[in-house]
């Protein structure tokens, strides 16, 4: 894929409230950063040489916006037979739904009269939630999506084998088939059993694509597709972070340097509460997509290095300019171990002025010829500048537009980040083991071995 040229696109990253020149003691050094300078240099390289080998390449997810252009036509084909349906659920959890989800809520928020389609996620195994969809979903106008890279993700299972008994009641086995659509490996595992069983049409996931980095891939492209959402320019803005991210210097390479500080700020300067704060609501999920991303690839044990028995810092949900009336208190006065990222957006597409009569003005003159835009763009400034003062590293990365374009940048940057600082830590951040051992221990219980109490039987 080429690079767009028009950097007026391009996101921007101010790091500088990270280093203790802006922010004292709590922040990071010259010295720190020079020490890391070889080491940052030979994990980029390493990186670089390996995505050489494209979807084999043990970092695959950092090239999906090139290795995926071949499979843009199936998708967008398998979309359309989606989406003559009025009602998609999206049976998924963890990495086959929250970087969809996220990127649908920013992009086709809900109840808009533009939107083609419902696109609903099934997620958390609440038998309350799909008796809601029961009474609401008229079968005949529902299809069904279900993404699982294993394809036996037992939360997944155990709500697809619900919803399609549902579909196969009302239609028959021959029509529900034809209104699922499935979404996993594409050699082995229940649901590519499934499809070859069942006649399903099937997509694949990428063997060496986690699924927490897999959002570039069709697990999100597919519903995205569906929904509406341009997947090339999604792509596009992979590609052009893709190629900020080319150098093995810090100073040049911006998932580089931000990995190197948040390694920094908590093995060198005790920071280990990381808060993602948006200052745009569409990006409240983001947040959600950003903290299984962080933990499940970071929070890791480790010996690697400096007698480190434990990696990764805890990832911290907080919305501007909401959990400035339930967070800041903590923040401003609580513990000095906390780091943080703000988001804004510098042009907002919709705006409403506040309409202030004399009386409004008497009690807030300030507020006079002020839009909303206005205000919630002051509430970001305040609290990053009292962030400051108080001595939290925190930076701020800014976006131009909220668009398919933007979001691909934003997801390529933080995947990108992500993997970086696993390798600082001297972890794979891309497995998963105490996620695994807990899905072998709820088989157990699931086979009578454990009674409600967690008392072994």
């Amino acid at each position: 894929m080429s690079t767009s040229t028009d950097n007026d696109r391009l996101l921007s990253i101010d790091t500088c409230n990270m280093y203790a020149e802006h922010i004292g003691i709590g922040g990071v050094t010259a010295e720190h950063c020079q020490a890391l300078a070889g080491e940052l240099a030979t994990i980029h390289n390493d990186i670089a040489k390996e995505l050489g080998h494209g979807l084999d390449s043990e970092y695959a997810c950092l090239s999906l916006h090139d290795t995926m252009q071949d499979q843009l036509d199936e998708i967008s084909k398998v979309a359309e037979a989606i989406r003559h349906f009025q009602d998609i659920l999206v049976i998924g959890i963890g990495g086959s739904s929250l970087g969809c989800k996220a990127i649908r809520h920013a992009l086709k928020p809900e109840r808009r009269p533009e939107n083609p389609v419902s696109l609903r996620f099934v997620e958390n195994i609440d038998p309350f939630l799909l008796e809601e969809l029961f009474q609401e979903l008229n079968p005949k106008n529902t299809a069904l999506i279900c993404i699982s890279k294993s394809g036996d993700t037992i939360e997944t299972v155990a709500q697809y084998q619900i919803l399609r008994q549902w579909l196969i009641k009302h239609l028959g086995k021959k029509q529900a088939s034809k209104q699922q659509w499935l979404v996993t490996d594409p050699e082995q595992g229940w649901l590519h059993e499934c499809a070859r069983r069942d006649n399903i049409t099937a997509l694949a996931v990428p063997r060496k694509v986690g699924g927490r980095y897999s959002v570039l891939s069709a697990v999100g492209l597919l519903p995205l597709r569906v929904s509406g959402v341009d997947i090339q320019e999604l792509l596009q803005g992979a590609a052009d972070n893709a190629a900020r991210c080319q150098s093995p210097v810090s100073e040049e390479n911006p998932a580089l340097e931000m990995a190197a500080l948040y390694y920094l700020l908590d093995v060198e300067c005790d920071k280990h509460l990381s808060i993602m704060m948006p200052y745009v609501n569409r990006l409240r999920l983001f947040v959600d997509w950003y903290c299984q991303l962080w933990a499940e690839s970071l929070g890791k044990n480790t010996s690697y290095k400096n007698g480190v028995t434990a990696a990764g810092t805890l990832p911290v949900r907080a919305m501007g300019a909401v959990d400035q009336h339930s967070q800041l208190q903590m923040y401003l006065e609580s513990r000095k171990n906390k780091m943080f990222s703000f988001i804004e957006l510098t042009q907002w597409q919709n705006d409403i002025p506040l309409p202030q009569n004399d009386f409004d003005h008497s009690f807030f003159p300030y507020l006079k010829d002020k839009s909303l835009v206005d205000v919630i763009a002051a509430e970001f400034c305040a609290t990053r500048q009292v962030i400051t003062d108080t001595g939290h590293p925190n930076l701020t990365v800014s976006l131009p537009e909220l668009s398919a374009y933007t979001l691909g940048q934003l997801i390529d940057l933080y995947q990108r980040t992500t993997i970086y600082t696993g390798l600082l830590y001297g972890i794979n951040p891309q497995d998963q083991p105490s996620v695994e051992k807990g899905k072998k221990l709820a088989i157990e219980c699931l086979n009578n071995k454990y009674d409600r109490s967690g008392t072994k039987t």
